[in-house]
């Protein structure tokens, strides 16, 4: 019960403390694991809706959590903007353009979503170079499986699921299973 109550100060101080960091706007109600890392280098935002839960202890979560949640912005303008209601356990997410996760989505530990591939595809020395990035964007109302990459220049409609496992590149529209090696559309959900 001690620790219980001493875990929930923590997790309001922590939050006090990242609401005065620039770059850092946080909605109402926000729920931020004292593991989890906000990282702001350059410039940049990042924006959390209302009712948002970073979760980085493994306590009481269903699977490993191999990692904290970190948001991580490493360029000018870049950003991470996550609507409400929405629950991330140990994930990694990481813009240098522009992250979007629309409200009531669930991103299950493991979890990686990153706007660059970090080095060129074409490249003589692999040791410079950063390529494009390209902007992410995960609709409302969805569930991310354990240990998914989400690429560069993807957009995952509303209602739709993506499978534990899966590496996910591309346009993929509402209501849908998605999973695999590349992902590919498994089948259509019937939302109600």
């Amino acid at each position: 019960m001690i620790e219980r109550y001493f875990n929930a100060i923590l997790k309001r101080f922590y939050t006090f403390i990242l609401k005065r960091r620039q770059g850092i706007v946080l909605g109402r109600d926000c729920t931020i694991d004292i593991k989890s890392n906000i990282s702001i280098l350059y410039g940049g935002e990042v924006r959390l809706g209302n009712n948002v839960t970073l979760r980085s202890n493994k306590k009481n979560y269903h699977a490993g959590m191999p990692f904290p949640t970190t948001l991580f912005v490493d360029r000018k303008d870049a950003n991470i903007q996550i609507g409400n209601n929405v629950r991330i356990n140990g994930a990694y997410i990481h813009a240098q353009k522009s992250i979007t996760i629309e409200d009531n989505c669930v991103i299950a530990s493991g979890v990686n979503i990153i706007d660059a591939n970090g080095h060129e595809l074409y490249s003589n020395d692999r040791t410079i170079g950063r390529d494009k990035p390209k902007e992410i964007v995960i609709g409302n109302n969805v569930w991310i499986g354990l240990n998914s990459i989400i690429l560069k220049g993807t957009t995952i409609g509303d209602n739709s699921v993506v499978a534990a496992g899966s590496v996910v590149k591309g346009d993929f529209p509402a209501n849908l299973l998605i999973q695999g090696n590349p992902a590919v559309i498994s089948k259509s959900l019937n939302i109600k």
